[in-house]
């Protein structure tokens, strides 16, 4: 039982989902700490270590939409979906800024810019959802 009067405990898949949603938040907090360090590499000339930088992006912005799911669940919150859904947004721009670097450079260089955004946003949402759920409820909506 709950310590709220009246109140039953979450279902178990709500108890899943509120476990699973900040651990998939801070794995891509992780993730982006890695990606600083495989870009950092390449400022000393190591040269692998670039399409590595790339291809670890690919892989780990799988983990964006697996965010929004798990915002928009009832482990999640209004405030959680709409910093996962900018992330969403925000990451996929991310993607697409280097393929502008032949033809608008200038643009292109707002990578860097937007890398930064990125981890502020994945760190606040890691943070909103290691929150634990209001007193009324199983939610955090």
């Amino acid at each position: 039982m709950s310590d709220v009067a009246g109140e039953a405990d979450p279902p178990r898949s709500v108890r899943w989902l509120g476990r699973a949603f900040p651990a998939v938040a801070w794995l891509f907090v992780g993730c982006v700490v890695v990606q600083f360090f495989l870009v950092g590499l390449r400022f000393f000339d190591v040269e692998p270590w670039t399409q590595l930088h790339r291809d670890f992006a690919y892989t780990y912005g799988w983990l964006t939409p697996i965010l929004v799911l798990l915002a928009a669940s009832p482990a999640g919150s209004r405030r959680a979906l709409r910093l996962a859904i900018a992330l969403l947004v925000l990451f996929a721009v991310q993607t697409f800024l280097p393929l502008l670097a032949e033809v608008a450079p200038l643009i292109a260089a707002v990578h860097s810019v937007n890398a930064l955004v990125v981890a502020w946003l994945a760190l606040r949402l890691a943070q909103t959802a290691s929150k634990p759920p209001g007193r009324a409820g199983t939610s955090l909506r």
